[in-house]
C-alpha cells in the first residue's frame, strides 16, 4: 500500500492510523477539539494509499474558510486547493474555470452548497467533509436535504458536540453518514429506546456499541501525551473604590423600574450588557487606565 507523500510532516501522518480507515469502513463522524490534522491526513490518506485524486468536498463556516486553506498550504502542499466562494458573479467564473482547473479539494460555505447545489451535484465527489458538522443536527433542515442530495463515495462529519441538545440531534448525524442503518423515519425508536441512557448503564454501553463503528474520538493520551497535566491558579484580589463605585452604579441603574413577567431575565440582561461596556471601556473615567 502507498504511503503518504514525503513532504507530509510526521505529526500529520500518525494523526490519523490504517487502523482508523480500515474502521470507517461505511462513514464516519470524528470528534475534535483543536485540529484539522486529521482531516487533512484523512485526504491524503484517499489521495495516496488509495490512489484516489478527490474531487474531495470541504464544508465549513466561512469564517474559517481561510484557516482550512492555509493549513492545507502548510500541512499538505501537495493538495491543490480551490475556494469557492464570492459573489454571485465571481462564483459564475469559477465553475466556467473548475472545468479546466485541475484540483483535489474545492473548499466552500454551508451556505453555496445550498444556494449552489444545481451546479455542486452534478460532480461525482470521493470525499465530503463537513466542518462543525451540528449544523446537520435537524435532519428536516434545508442543509441536510441538499447534501443528502450530493453524489458522494465518503462522508466525514467534524464535531465537538455530536449530541447538542438530545438523542434525536445524533440520530440526525448518523442518517446523513449512513441513511440506509438509520432511515430518518427510524427516529422516534432511536431516541424512545435510548431515552434513560444517562441513567441506565447497560442502555449506555449498548449506545456506544451502535456508535462505535462510525466514531474516531481523540483524546489527549493519544495525541498530546506530552502535554502538562492542568494547573488552575485561583487569584483572589479586591475591588478597588473606584470599581465599586461603578459596580453599584450598574446594579441600582433604574432599580424599581421593571416589570411584567420576565422583569428579572431582563434586568440581569441589561446589568450584563451594562458590565461589558463597562470592561470595554477602561473604567469609564477620564485619566484611568484598563
Amino acid at each position: 500500500m502507498a504511503s503518504f507523500p514525503q513532504s507530509v510532516p510526521e505529526e500529520t501522518k500518525s494523526s490519523l492510523t490504517e487502523k482508523d480507515l480500515q474502521k470507517w469502513g461505511l462513514q464516519g463522524i470524528q470528534l475534535r477539539a483543536y485540529q484539522l490534522d486529521g482531516t487533512i491526513s484523512l485526504l491524503l490518506y484517499m489521495r495516496g494509499a488509495l490512489r484516489q485524486d478527490g474531487p474531495f468536498l470541504v464544508v465549513s463556516p466561512l469564517s474559517v474558510m481561510d484557516n482550512w486553506r492555509s493549513e492545507m498550504e502548510c500541512l499538505s502542499p501537495c493538495l491543490k486547493v480551490l475556494c469557492y466562494s464570492g459573489d454571485k458573479d465571481k462564483r459564475a467564473e469559477l465553475q466556467r474555470d473548475m472545468d479546466n482547473t485541475p484540483y483535489h479539494v474545492l473548499l466552500t460555505t454551508y451556505e453555496l452548497c445550498v444556494k449552489d447545489a444545481s451546479f455542486l451535484k452534478r460532480r461525482k465527489w470521493k470525499v465530503l467533509v463537513v466542518d462543525e458538522a451540528h449544523r446537520l443536527k435537524n435532519h428536516n433542515s434545508l442543509l441536510h436535504k441538499t447534501l443528502m442530495e450530493f453524489s458522494l463515495d465518503f462522508r466525514v462529519l467534524l464535531t465537538g458536540t455530536p449530541i447538542q441538545n438530545n438523542l434525536t440531534e445524533l440520530y440526525s448525524l448518523l442518517s446523513f453518514i449512513q441513511p440506509s442503518l438509520f432511515p430518518t423515519d427510524q427516529t422516534e425508536d432511536f431516541t424512545s429506546t435510548y431515552s434513560q441512557v444517562q441513567t441506565q448503564p447497560t442502555l449506555a454501553s449498548a449506545l456506544q456499541s451502535v456508535l462505535q463503528p462510525f466514531l474516531l474520538r481523540r483524546v489527549k493520551a493519544e495525541v498530546a501525551a506530552d502535554l502538562p497535566m492542568k494547573t488552575e491558579i485561583l487569584m483572589y484580589h479586591g475591588l478597588s473604590a473606584l470599581q465599586k463605585r461603578y459596580y453599584k452604579a450598574i446594579l441600582m441603574k433604574d432599580l424599581g423600574h421593571r416589570i411584567l413577567l420576565f422583569s428579572q431575565m431582563t434586568r440581569m440582561l441589561d446589568i450584563l450588557q451594562d458590565y461589558m461596556e463597562y470592561r470595554g471601556n477602561g473604567y469609564l473615567a477620564s485619566g484611568v487606565q484598563r
